[in-house]
């Protein structure tokens, strides 16, 4: 019998925000950080590693982009702050990609690490936040 592979990043339901659309974006904001995971662990060259991080970093940039665009529709009340957060990690993936080309970083387990946690800690705090605003919003 062979081992099943583990998902290094899962999605959990506790991630949801009740918003359809918001809960796929993140699915795949998980999946691509798991296959940066995947590639740093196989030892893929730079090349594969600099393509998902582009990927990381383009798709992060469309799903704040929604996420904001919502938020202002619904009239959040926490929306500058939100969208505050959103820049700083974007200027972070930035940041780390471009240490990364430079060859001043490589990507490590803390790298992914942070990753991981900023992600999950921004859902399960800041978006579950506007998830009730946000549903009544959407339901009127």
């Amino acid at each position: 019998m062979q081992a099943q592979a583990t998902t290094w990043f899962p999605w959990k339901d506790a991630y949801s925000v009740q918003v359809p659309e918001i809960d796929e974006q993140h699915k795949r904001l998980v999946a691509i950080i798991n296959r940066l995971q995947d590639a740093m662990l196989q030892g893929k060259g730079r090349a594969v590693i600099e393509s998902v991080l582009s990927d990381l970093e383009d798709y992060t940039r469309t799903h704040f982009t929604f996420e904001e665009q919502l938020l202002a529709r619904c009239g959040y009340p926490k929306f500058v702050a939100h969208e505050a957060q959103h820049r700083g990690f974007i200027a972070k993936l930035t940041q780390l990609r471009d240490e990364y080309r430079s060859g001043s970083i490589t990507m490590s387990v803390q790298v992914m690490e942070f990753m991981r946690d900023w992600l999950t800690q921004h859902i399960l705090l800041e978006d579950k936040a506007y998830s009730e605003h946000m549903t009544l919003a959407v339901t009127k």
